[in-house]
């Protein structure tokens, strides 16, 4: 069906110019049984719109096409047929219908809000209940649409809100831009061949669409989307969202969904109620935005090939649905993005260690809790595909080693490239990851080489040229970072260390660059480890330790690192114990020990201590210690202006503690979206672009 509806769009907009969208939402809006507007000024080509999609479908020979130019003068009869004078003679009131619009499947009215009263009100119930009252019976009418023009919109009439609300889908049709005005002068080529839509291909499209599913994700967003049009236009009259608009609005994304062969409204269905919810034109484009806002926030990236390995089904052809093919044995779910592996109990989450599971590029989704108590031993697994949390946890995931200590053994030993973990909370991850994301995760990772993570409370081991962007943790985000960049994170420390060469919220990092990230909690220091021990370096953010960190199984070729409008907040460091007179501490609130890096435009507050007293660092925002602010102005126009942080998207000011904060942890509603992939993340895409790519309909 999707390609049979491409084929018919290619022609309906053969030899047109600029009307691809308007005749895409005329046939949608003629497929889900509802009325189009069609808004802009005369000489667009409104009227030939309506004509051409009307042409692309089979009708019943006496019920076919209406279409009229409305005036204040024209008559009912004039739209709804003559009063039959058989009946009149028999004292009822009752007209002859045929060839009319009660008649027929596809109407066209121009100048629709010209109507008259009397016209008006018989409009009211065709439009909504598609019901005609002729004289004292109501007549079914089997109109599946009625496309109307008008070249200005209705104001101030409370009976020409009531017709305009009965439009679901409106349109602005402007004249040819310039750049494209050389189009109109080409010579149309011969029409390809095409067929029409019958009344059994409409059938099955309603049948499709009756079985479609709208998860909790994609009604959460639409709510969000509805309370914010709420809010935006609490002082505009003219912009209102009825009940009825939402109904007709579920139908409309069951119908997209359908006709693109999917059996589960996406975010692409969604973008589709940028021409559902405005009234006035002049609100169209803040209507758009608060849409695309929305979705943007809950999209991520996925593979771009978009590509699912599918166990080959060895039954012979059958009719079946496409969510009922490629079945895999043991699952709910066939893997596909559409419709992934449901992970409901602990058996089908052990499962996936399964060699012909677990590594074949599979999704899946995970719809509760799955507790690992029960299980006495555990081997990591290896995992390539895509894993959806759902915001639900693997817990309990515990042994007890030789010595009956517990352990927390990682979820998969390696995640491979080209996979992705959304929305899941464990203790620990994976022992390795490689060429993937991880996004809205609560966990701890050992390696991750070539990844994007982003919005996580995690904990890394060392990261190799990976991009972390709007990530949190308690203590120290990473032990070690090479080649990374890491954007808008923030760590609260809150730590206590025997043994310390260096510690910082972020540290210990090669030829890395750190942006935009925040710093604040304390740290304690025992010496109850080893005597001889020297706490070489305690800072806030710091890119290495001393030359001879090699000693201790580090790094001794540090390349320079970039430090750029960050931030350290309040800090305590403690030394606690007996220490040798030897042992020294050595601070900084910003620092980068390797040759050649830069520090540009860091600050630091004054009230930092070290052992109870202030610690009275230098004030250079491209020093070792950040420039120190006081407290009374460290505040989220510091932020906001001088470090230049997004507190639209990104950041929110937490008043209480008088530091900021991640909107993605303080309020998921209004978490902003992740950046876009690195291009060291090859074969990623974000998933919204790639369903408006296959949506037929945008």
């Amino acid at each position: 069906m999707k390609q049979k509806i491409q084929t018919l769009l290619t022609h309906t907009n053969h030899g047109l110019v600029e009307r691809e969208e308007a005749i895409k939402l005329a046939l949608l809006t003629v497929l889900a049984g509802e009325n189009l507007v069609l808004i802009g000024p005369p000489g667009t080509g409104k009227s030939m719109i309506a004509r051409r999609v009307a042409d692309i479908l089979e009708t019943h020979q006496d019920a076919g096409y209406f279409e009229y130019l409305l005036t204040k003068f024209t008559t009912p009869e004039e739209i709804f047929g003559a009063l039959s004078i058989t009946e009149l003679k028999a004292d009822r009131f009752k007209r002859n219908t045929a060839g009319y619009l009660p008649a027929v499947q596809i109407a066209f009215l121009d100048e629709i809000f010209k109507a008259s009263s009397s016209i008006l009100n018989s409009l009211l119930t065709i439009l909504n209940e598609r019901v005609f009252h002729n004289g004292s019976e109501p007549q079914k009418v089997p109109l599946l649409s009625l496309i109307s023009a008008s070249n200005e919109l209705p104001t101030g009439e409370e009976e020409l809100n009531a017709l305009y609300d009965r439009f679901l889908v409106r349109s602005f049709v402007d004249y040819v831009r310039e750049e494209n005005l050389h189009k109109l002068f080409e010579t149309p080529t011969a029409e390809p061949p095409f067929q029409k839509l019958t009344q059994l291909d409409l059938s099955e499209i309603q049948h499709a669409a009756e079985t479609v599913v709208i998860s909790t994700d994609i009604i959460n967003i639409i709510r969000s989307i509805w309370a914010q049009h709420k809010t935006t236009f609490k002082e505009d009259r003219r912009e209102n969202l009825s009940d009825r608009r939402l109904k007709k609005i579920i139908q409309l994304l069951r119908i997209s969904a359908a006709t693109n062969e999917r059996q589960a409204v996406d975010l692409s269905d969604v973008l589709l109620l940028k021409n559902c919810l405005w009234n006035h034109f002049d609100n169209a484009e803040k209507v758009r935005e608060i849409i695309i806002k929305t979705l943007q926030k809950h999209s991520y990236a996925v593979p771009s090939n978009g590509e699912i390995p599918v166990v080959a089904n060895t039954a012979p052809e059958s009719p079946a649905p496409r969510r009922t093919e490629n079945k895999i044995k043991g699952f709910v779910g066939s893997g596909t993005q559409d419709n992934p592996i449901l992970i409901q109990t602990l058996e089908e989450f052990v499962d996936i260690s399964r060699p012909d599971i677990g590594t074949k590029g599979y999704y899946f989704k995970q719809t509760t809790d799955i507790d690992c108590a029960s299980l006495t031993h555990w081997t990591p697994m290896d995992f390539q595909g895509h894993y959806d949390g759902d915001g639900h946890k693997i817990e309990n995931l515990v042994m007890l080693n030789d010595k009956k200590e517990k352990t927390y053994p990682s979820v998969f030993a390696t995640i491979q490239p080209k996979s992705s973990i959304i929305n899941l909370t464990a203790v620990y991850l994976a022992n390795n990851v490689e060429g993937s994301e991880i996004l809205n995760c609560n966990t701890k990772i050992g390696t991750a080489t070539d990844c994007r993570i982003s919005r996580c409370d995690i904990s890394l081991n060392e990261a190799t040229d990976c991009e972390i962007n709007e990530c949190k943790r308690n203590n120290q985000l990473s032990s070690m970072l090479i080649n990374c960049k890491v954007v808008d994170c923030i760590t609260i420390l809150s730590a206590s260390v025997k043994e310390c060469l260096q510690y910082g919220g972020i540290s210990s990092f090669s030829g890395s660059t750190i942006t935009r990230c925040f710093v604040v909690g304390s740290i304690e220091i025992s010496n109850s480890y080893r005597n001889d021990s020297l706490c070489e370096l305690v800072a806030g953010i710091c890119a290495s330790s001393h030359t001879d960190y090699d000693i201790w199984g580090g790094y001794d070729d540090y390349k320079e690192n970039i430090i750029r409008n960050c931030a350290v907040g309040e800090l305590k460091v403690t030394t606690i114990g007996n220490y040798p007179t030897h042992n020294y501490l050595k601070f900084n609130r910003i620092c980068s020990t390797a040759e050649n890096s830069t520090l540009e435009n860091n600050v630091a507050i004054d009230s930092i201590t070290v052992n109870g007293k202030k610690y009275e660092g230098e004030s250079d925002p491209n020093g070792q210690d950040g420039k120190t602010i006081a407290a009374a102005m460290f505040n989220q126009r510091l932020f906001e202006h001088t470090l230049g942080w997004d507190f639209e998207n990104v950041w929110e000011w937490d008043d209480a503690n008088n530091q900021p904060a991640l909107r993605c942890f303080s309020n998921p509603e209004t978490a902003s979206k992740p950046v876009a992939a690195p291009p060291n993340t090859t074969g990623m895409e974000d998933l919204l672009l790639q369903q408006i790519r296959n949506n037929v309909w945008l």
